[in-house]
């Protein structure tokens, strides 16, 4: 169920731009805090002005995504809407919109949603997505010394990817604190859940350490086992 501020919020931009708007569909997201489609009609006016106006109305924090309707098949594409920061949640997204989508407003946009037949490209570009972010977030983050960010950081990204291998499993609806699970069990890669088990542990470590005592070497190992694990994820669609 959609919560209330989102619906409020959804709410304010109808009241500005309703007569402009074709549908808003509201989606959860089992690694960020969900959000928004919002499908201008094609004849609207210009899209930057009013995604002006759709941010002027205050939204909560969450995802949004504005497009006109001829524009819908984007969202099937794995590379369409930028790179993770912190987690880009777009493979994931056609799946949360065409099963688990809530039409706030106008039509349901859930038939014209696509889902790949093969979801590999999905897991390749992640894959390459997610190492480039993480290595250019990392520095600056190592200026920081946000080091117990990164490790944290580091633990997320792999869980996330996990998730995106399951996809070539046909599994999308998968809760996170089971999805190392779920792929130690349809991958039998023993090697990836090891690295994984030695980062899962490094994050409960650092994170259970008194305030600045997380070192910048394990933030260093962090970076490392994520590197290792990226690799061994990547064997998978080779």
């Amino acid at each position: 169920m959609t919560e209330e501020p989102v619906r409020e919020f959804a709410s304010r931009v109808i009241a500005r731009l309703g007569e402009q708007i074709e549908s808003i569909t509201a989606y959860s997201h089992p690694f960020t805090n969900g959000g928004l489609v919002i499908v201008f009609k094609d004849e609207a006016g210009f899209v930057p002005d009013l995604i002006s106006v759709v941010y002027s109305c205050e939204p909560p924090p969450i995802t949004l995504y504005c497009l006109r309707s001829a524009e819908l098949f984007q969202l099937s594409f794995p590379g369409v809407f930028g790179w993770p920061n912190p987690l880009e949640e777009k493979p994931l997204l056609a799946y949360r919109l065409k099963f688990k989508g809530d039409v706030i407003y106008g039509r349901d946009i859930s038939d014209e949603v696509v889902i790949r037949k093969d979801s590999m490209p999905l897991l390749e570009a992640q894959v390459q997505r997610c190492r480039q972010f993480v290595r250019n977030w990392s520095l600056d983050q190592f200026r920081r010394r946000n080091y117990l960010g990164i490790i944290k950081e580091t633990e997320r990204q792999i869980r996330y990817l996990m998730a995106i291998a399951l996809l070539t499993r046909g599994e999308w609806d998968v809760a996170p604190e089971n999805i190392p699970g779920r792929f130690e069990t349809l991958f039998e890669d023993k090697w990836a859940m090891q690295t994984w088990a030695d980062i899962n542990t490094l994050t409960q470590r650092e994170a259970a350490a008194s305030a600045g005592q997380v070192s910048r070497d394990s933030a260093k190992e962090a970076l490392w086992l994520f590197e290792r694990a990226v690799h061994y994820i990547e064997g998978h669609i080779r």
